[in-house]
């Protein structure tokens, strides 16, 4: 290098000192001063040279589509964290704790076998003969068994310290109210013969009480009472019961019976009334005992209540028997070793009929169910050769069809609740699940063999079993096309509410005319069924629940029809139900409620007729309803008090003016109040018995003057 030329780069000491450097390590002036000479800054100032790659920059729209993520991104944050800071340091906390706590979960978590629960079953052990000790999974005596079984594992002995039995309170003393119960039994023919009469017409495919149980029963009440054991009050209000519904059948063994002119004041009712009073003063020595027979005593109280008021004391002695029986277990599937198979099937067949009775009231009559589907796993009947059966008419195969058609009945009802709730976006999905499921339950119906569908033979009485299954298969079409029988037409309207509309076009005018097709055939062909019983065999049954809610049911389903759409063309077959309604009202002191049911029935049918086809307001020859119908609907209507009953003479008397037109002033009747048209038959058996039941509200709904306002939307000439 030349002499006095300054470097380019200086060492760091000539830096330093700002001296010239000449440059070089060691360089001229470090090297005569003799001190270090290094170059730090050159060396980290040293370039890498590196091979030229051009670069391509994203383009906007990518950087835009950053851009609106990070800010959607932003948005889902301060929604969904409260409080949230968006910048760089707290967004990295944020994420680091995540992270964190992540890491931390994973380390405490064990295999899964370490997270499974140990099996654990209920707990089913007899205690006596037909009372069982009742423990679900998760319960505390289960609870207390495992610590006792853990403790007896870690003490390694066979024979810890023994729970002695179960306790039960057994306050009450039964005798004072036992003895009076055997003091009103009859003589022992006639109580054959109600036993008779019960096993005959009552049991068809609900089980009540096992035949050979109950003949043993009757023959020890009256050879040798004490033999009845401890269980006493609870044989005894069965037996009391069984008579009570004997005297409900009874007519169906007379061949007067049909014969309006045999008129007496005898009444069957009256005495089931007796026989009843006396079972259910055993009502809380059956509680408390709390046994199969209670069971079936509380069982066979409902199933005597369902004609009298199915929705009320039907319901609630029903209830009483569910949970009775949910005590003891009889819900669950239970080993094999712990009762002999004749009881454990009497135990499962027990408990399908409470259940049945108890779903069928609480879907017909608008209670919530009280019991879980899921939570029942005890076999189905079965047919049992050491069971036999001389009289009774129970059919196994017709039971179990009977819980399986449950079963679709509570699946209707659930997509029928959905349909009535649901969005207006989601009414399409419920609506074709709703069809597919009605088309899948009639496949299951069709495959049911002809025998049983076609139970009538020539020469032959028809099988009550099999007809009370048809029954239901009609309740059950009709459940389903009962809600749309009603229905508002939606109307084009430029201010209507679009909601409404879409909602109405989410439902096919197709499938909406199939669901109601297939009711009033369901309703057809329930009156056709019970024609059959009348006339093949010994009678329609007045207290029967299934036999009368069908025909009430087919008869309300056929009058809604015939007010909808303005027409009389089911005028005959309502005419046909009319008359078999009549038939099974017509003796006891059970048709006093009926009468005013069976009379607002006729005037609706004359006054749907008269206004259907009424050609001008001024014509009063053209009107169906006559001056005595008129004088009846005001006398049953517009009763005086007892202490008006003195009347005048009758030439002082004013007459009635009052316009049958004028009636329209009444409140309107709103079509959508929902009212239970499968109710039951409300017989009142006795004048004791409470006044204001589901009839008289279904009789002011029926009466005449309840017809107007439906008529406002029609334009009448």
């Amino acid at each position: 290098m030349a002499e006095g030329r300054r470097s380019a780069r200086a060492c760091d000491e000539c830096r330093r000192l700002k001296e010239k450097c000449e440059g070089g390590i060691p360089c001229r002036r470090c090297a005569h001063f003799r001190r270090p000479c290094e170059s730090k800054a050159l060396a980290s100032r040293a370039r890498d040279f590196r091979a030229y790659v051009p670069r391509t920059r994203p383009a906007k729209s990518e950087v835009q589509e950053l851009l609106d993520r990070c800010r959607y991104m932003e948005q889902i944050l301060k929604h969904t964290i409260e409080g949230i800071e968006l910048d760089t340091k707290s967004l990295a906390r944020l994420a680091n704790s995540f992270t964190t706590g992540k890491g931390s979960d994973h380390a405490e978590v064990t295999s899964p076998t370490g997270l499974a629960l140990e099996e654990e079953d209920c707990t089913i052990d007899p205690v006596g003969d037909t009372t069982t000790h009742f423990s679900g999974e998760f319960s505390y005596w289960n609870f207390s068994m495992r610590i006792k079984q853990r403790i007896q594992s870690r003490m390694r002995t066979k024979s810890p310290d023994r729970v002695s039995g179960y306790w039960r309170a057994q306050h009450l003393k039964t005798n004072e109210h036992l003895s009076a119960a055997l003091a009103c039994f009859p003589p022992r023919p006639i109580t054959g013969f109600l036993v008779k009469t019960f096993l005959k017409y009552a049991a068809t495919h609900w089980f009540l009480v096992d035949e050979d149980w109950l003949l043993d029963r009757v023959h020890r009440l009256y050879t040798d009472p004490a033999s009845l054991g401890d269980t006493a009050a609870a044989v005894a209000s069965i037996l009391l019961s069984v008579l009570a519904i004997g005297t409900q059948y009874a007519h169906l063994e007379s061949p007067s019976d049909r014969d309006p002119k045999n008129q007496t004041s005898f009444s069957e009712e009256d005495i089931g009334v007796r026989f009843y009073e006396q079972s259910i003063r055993l009502l809380p020595e059956i509680i408390e005992l709390s046994c199969l027979e209670s069971v079936q005593a509380c069982l066979l109280l409902g199933f005597y209540a369902l004609p009298v008021d199915a929705s009320g004391l039907g319901y609630i002695y029903v209830n009483l028997a569910v949970r009775l029986a949910m005590q003891n277990g009889m819900h669950r599937k239970c080993r094999r070793d712990a009762f002999s198979p004749v009881m454990m099937e009497t135990r499962n067949r027990v408990w399908w009929t409470a259940y049945s009775l108890e779903r069928l009231i609480s879907i017909f009559h608008g209670r919530p169910l009280s019991v879980h589907r899921g939570d029942v796993d005890a076999d189905l009947p079965q047919a049992r050769a050491d069971m036999g059966q001389t009289q009774s008419a129970w059919s196994p195969q017709c039971a179990v069809i009977s819980i399986q058609m449950l079963d679709w009945l509570e699946e209707f009802l659930h997509h029928i609740s959905r349909l009535r709730h649901a969005q207006p976006a989601g009414l399409p999905v419920v609506i074709g699940q709703l069809i597919a499921r009605k088309e899948s339950w009639n496949r299951w119906w069709a495959s049911i063999s002809d025998t049983l569908v076609n139970p009538v033979q020539a020469g032959h009485q028809p099988n009550r079993a099999v007809m009370h299954l048809c029954l239901e298969s009609c309740l059950l079409r009709m459940f389903i096309g009962r809600p749309f029988l009603l229905r508002k037409e939606s109307a084009t309207h430029p201010n209507a509410n679009p909601q409404a509309c879409s909602e109405e076009s989410y439902f096919q005018p197709s499938d909406r005319d199939s669901l109601i097709g297939d009711c009033i055939q369901a309703a057809q062909e329930a009156l056709e069924i019970c024609r059959q019983l009348r006339d093949h065999g010994p009678g329609l049954a007045r207290a029967s629940y299934l036999e009368y809610s069908a025909c009430r049911a087919a008869l309300l389903v056929l009058i809604a029809f015939s007010v909808q759409n303005l027409s009389d063309a089911l005028r005959q077959p309502m005419r046909e139900g009319l008359a078999l309604l009549r038939e099974m009202s017509a003796a006891g002191d059970s048709a006093r409620s009926e009468v005013s049911l069976l009379e607002a029935l006729e005037r609706s049918l004359a006054r749907l007729h008269t206004v259907a086809h009424r050609p001008e307001p001024a014509s009063e020859s053209t009107g169906l309803v006559s001056d005595y119908e008129a004088f009846r609907n005001w006398g049953t209507t517009c009763k005086k008090p007892a202490s008006e009953a003195a009347p005048p003479h009758p030439d002082t008397v004013e007459p009635w003016t009052v316009p049958l037109d004028g009636m329209e002033q009444l409140p309107p009747f709103d079509p959508t109040l929902d009212l239970s048209i499968f109710g039951g038959a409300n017989l009142s058996p006795s004048a004791t018995w409470p006044t204001r039941t589901e009839t008289q509200v279904l009789e002011e709904f029926l009466a005449g003057s309840s017809l107007d306002p439906i008529w406002t939307h029609v334009d009448l000439p």
